[in-house]
């Protein structure tokens, strides 16, 4: 591996014991840190037929995380954009549903994070003019929205890519390296962080 980009800066602002989150409606993807380390990560699922059959089970799951892993904070990413009014509202009922749970379950704070905050910082963040030509020279005539999907499918290779170089993990799942990412940027920029609350 090479060396480490945490390691070119103190980290003494970052609490010893928090967790870093990439949420959705459908689950809660989660990187914790204890002592400047990584410690542990997963991603836990939510059930239901409805979105507030999937807001019970995440108040249920959360809360008893929370309660037999305590941290003393939280960081999810802030949600930016929806493709509908409806997403943006069961994003936000989810989040909402998530973040009391946290506090139930004993965290004592919680934080936001933007997306592109912690994408730029850890290099992942928009593709560029010229690596989104290369997309379309190497695969023509598709649609712009399949050019989308694989816009963003890159991004999430890079991200994976770059959480298990700087961590030594060999994780596959966009969610939960999402969740590092974030982690990361925090460790890093704590400071920022706290000054970005909202």
């Amino acid at each position: 591996m090479g060396k480490s980009r945490l390691s070119e800066v103190a980290k003494i602002s970052a609490p010893k014991n928090f967790c870093a989150i990439d949420a959705s409606t459908q689950s809660m993807a989660f990187a914790h840190f204890v002592n400047h380390k990584l410690n542990g990560y997963g991603k836990i699922v939510f059930s239901g037929n409805t979105i507030y059959e999937k807001l019970g089970d995440t108040a249920h799951k959360v809360s008893s995380f929370f309660e037999a892993y305590p941290v003393d904070v939280v960081l999810i990413e802030k949600t930016i954009f929806a493709n509908s009014p409806q997403v943006a509202a069961n994003l936000a009922l989810s989040q909402g549903s998530l973040i009391g749970a946290a506090k139930l379950g004993g965290v004592q704070k919680v934080y936001g994070v933007t997306p592109i905050a912690w994408q730029s910082f850890i290099g992942t963040r928009l593709l560029t003019s010229d690596e989104k030509s290369a997309i379309r020279k190497k695969t023509p005539g598709k649609s712009n929205s399949w050019y989308k999907t694989q816009e963003r499918e890159k991004r999430k290779q890079k991200t994976i890519f770059t959480v298990n170089n700087e961590f030594d993990i060999d994780i596959n799942d966009n969610d939960i390296a999402d969740a590092c990412g974030i982690g990361m940027y925090a460790l890093k920029n704590w400071i920022k962080v706290t000054k970005d609350e909202k």
